[in-house]
């Protein structure tokens, strides 16, 4: 008996998970929107791009993120108890590749605030939620944060930056994505 040939996901025939590329490549067909996370810690404001932000629960409200355990700006993220999430607008790319670049100043030429409860906030944001550490879950190669939140509000009606196969998901033209990002989740 002859084994077939191997198909990847690329080529659009089956695929095995075994692949990292594939996966990506397969799961990359999946909208998501681009949050920032931000805090304060005794160093000073941190922040990191996140593409896998989600609402949980309603009762209480809870929000999800994920974080590449190999993330150099987790760590000291993690410092930090309270956090804030800034979803970004479709016009906001730059913003989003500012809080993706390895560099240790991040908010450098980035118009920011520091908040009531003294988490550093996007003034670009549409949303923004201010969020306490509810639970940290070590998941395959992530962490699953997830936070309560303890405040909100809504900037504006823009529709949010979409990331879709590796690049950014220009709302203008329907069906194109424009931009190849990466970012530091």
């Amino acid at each position: 008996m002859q084994t077939p040939p191997a198909h990847t996901a690329q080529q659009g025939g089956p695929a095995t998970t075994d692949d990292p590329v594939d996966y990506r490549r397969a799961l990359g067909h999946v909208p998501t929107s681009v949050a920032v996370v931000t805090a304060s810690v005794r160093s000073g404001p941190v922040g990191m791009t996140v593409g896998s932000f989600t609402s949980v629960s309603l009762d209480p409200p809870l929000i999800t993120f994920f974080v590449d355990r190999s993330s150099k700006t987790w760590p000291r993220l993690y410092e930090a108890s309270r956090f804030g999430v800034n979803i970004l607008g479709h016009g906001h790319s730059e913003l989003c590749k500012a809080f993706s670049r390895r560099s240790e100043d991040r908010f450098l030429d980035v118009d920011w605030h520091m908040s009531a409860r003294g988490l550093p906030l996007l003034d670009e944001a549409i949303v923004t939620l201010e969020c306490t550490r509810f639970k940290v879950d070590l998941i395959g190669d992530h962490y699953q944060v997830v936070g309560r939140v303890e405040s909100l509000e809504l900037r504006a009606t823009d529709p949010p930056l979409i990331f879709l196969r590796g690049g950014f998901l220009d709302l203008s033209a329907p069906g194109t994505a424009s931009g190849r990002d990466e970012g530091d989740q």
